[in-house]
């Protein structure tokens, strides 16, 4: 295989693995306010079709139970590399199966199959998710991941060459969307998270999309603008908010994702048209659409209407549906809202700049008065959109105090690192991980006497990853230590978080 780089990204020539083609990926590094990563695959396979009865699989020397979660598959010929992967129940070789390739932020791939695993049943998909690929990777290294991951569950499986999607959560979502935005064999991508950096140089402009983020995310603004535009280009798309964080969405958000994926598939004669399933999802709209305007949420109202339009466009009569959208957007209460909404989010897009650049150049005391005022800000929100901008405000605030933090110390820059925990613990108080950077620092300079209470503060407040603060060069001295041995063997009972 040849690979060749330039200028921050790289490709792989033609080859034959399998009956995949060729793969090419382009990658950029992920800083605050930049994206991150195209890829491009594309991959020849078979086609799916339901199946009743549930049969084992056996790949040369290894057997897959249908409707097991397999957390470490190697990748064959790559044994340092490995995906998640469940089979639906109803898999069988020799027919073909849709697959969706999940990627993670942080190379948890057993987190989306564990998560949508009865999703695998449902829809009849096989779910696979690498654990290797993650932030902070360089585009080579990242490339190779990719490349064997996909290749490899291409060649052990029966997929259908029409229906291959990509998902992902964070850097993972712009990952999937590279790859499905640069590849004409994807057929869909559900990017949660994070977004893609517009609609230029665009190779797949058949690209189902499927945007997800929580109403607390930091990058939700991010991707209501990616939606509108999306909207403004007649792009075949929906965008599913939840009441959540930056985190991999709730079973039922994704559910929805999953039925975009069925009907754009329907309509594109992937598979033939299901009425039940259009009625199922005129239902699903019709109940959300009766509880908006039970609350008088003409926002609502115009989301779930034009959600109903990009799930049932070229299938059923949508009519109706129109002509609400019409009607709200000519509605003076919701040209109101909308006006609000817009002057919120350009205040959200100020803050979230001077914060960016005080980070760098403003002092612990115009910090302490900054959060100050951000706290007021907090207590006196009036509105429910007021209070959720504080909150994704204080949420943007945590990561990137955690960047920086986390920066400085592998630096060795402790002074620094002192300002950005001091906003980092004012921003996210109860994340573990702020009190684990807290015990760094103090062991880095030499303060040990507090190394123990913040190790204690960080188990207390859920940290798990022991190997994490056990293999640690600065704990070394502390191994010994009972204390030490006890917050060790409580990180080790803490529940991995599956956020």
């Amino acid at each position: 295989m040849r690979i060749c780089v330039k200028d921050n990204s790289a490709y792989f020539g033609p080859t034959q693995i399998g009956k995949m083609k060729r793969v090419l990926i382009f990658f950029s590094i992920l800083m605050p306010g930049s994206f991150l990563l195209f890829f491009l695959v594309s991959c020849n396979n078979g086609r799916v079709k339901q199946a009743k009865t549930k049969q084992n699989v056996s790949v040369g020397s290894v057997t897959f139970h249908p409707g097991v979660v397999y957390p470490d598959v190697k990748c064959s010929g790559h044994p340092g590399e490995s995906y998640a992967l469940v089979l639906p129940e109803n898999y069988q070789a020799g027919k073909q199966f849709p697959v969706i390739f999940f990627f993670d932020a942080h190379a948890r791939g057993w987190l989306p199959v564990k998560r949508y695993r009865a999703l695998a049943d449902t829809f009849g998909f096989i779910l696979v998710a690498s654990n290797n690929s993650k932030n902070g990777l360089d585009a080579p290294q990242r490339n190779r991941i990719i490349y064997n991951f996909m290749a490899d569950v291409e060649k052990r499986f029966s997929l259908d060459p029409q229906r291959i999607y990509t998902g992902g959560f964070s850097g993972g979502a712009r990952i999937a969307a590279g790859i499905g935005l640069t590849n004409r064999d994807i057929a869909g991508t559900i990017g949660c998270a994070a977004g893609f950096p517009g609609l230029q140089h665009i190779n797949n402009k058949q690209l189902a999309y499927v945007g997800i983020v929580g109403n607390t995310d930091f990058n939700y603004l991010e991707m209501k603008q990616l939606s509108e535009e999306l909207e403004t280009a007649h792009w075949r798309h929906c965008l599913l908010v939840f009441d959540g964080h930056h985190q991999w969405p709730p079973l039922q958000t994704m559910k929805k994702a999953f039925l975009f994926l069925q009907t754009d598939a329907m309509r594109r004669h992937f598979i033939p048209v299901n009425d039940s399933t259009i009625l199922f999802v005129k239902n699903l709209f019709e109940k959300e659409r009766i509880n908006a305007v039970r609350k008088k949420d003409l926002l609502l109202q115009l989301q779930i209407d034009r959600q109903a339009v990009a799930f049932l466009e070229g299938l059923t009569d949508i009519n109706s549906y129109r002509k609400e959208i019409e009607k709200l957007l000519q509605d003076p209460g919701l040209k109101k809202i909308r006006q609000q909404q817009a002057a919120l989010a350009k205040e959200e897009q100020q803050w979230q700049q001077l914060y960016a650049e005080a980070l760098g150049n403003k002092d612990a005391g115009w910090w302490k008065t900054a959060l100050g005022h951000l706290a007021g800000m907090e207590k006196t929100a009036g509105t429910r959109a007021q209070k959720l901008m504080v909150r994704r405000l204080y949420n943007y605030l945590s990561l990137m105090a955690y960047l920086y933090a986390d920066g400085s110390l592998k630096n060795h820059n402790t002074e620094a690192a002192r300002k950005y925990l001091m906003i980092y613990q004012f921003a996210d108080p109860t994340n573990p991980e702020v009190y684990f950077l807290k015990a760094l620092r103090f062991a880095m300079t030499g303060q040990t006497q507090y190394v123990l209470p913040a190790l204690q503060k960080a188990a207390d407040n859920g940290f798990y990853d022991a190997k994490r603060m056990e293999k640690n060069p600065y704990f070394t001295g502390l191994q010994q230590n009972l204390q030490f041995k006890k917050i060790l063997r409580q990180v080790m009972a803490n529940p991995v978080k599956e956020e």
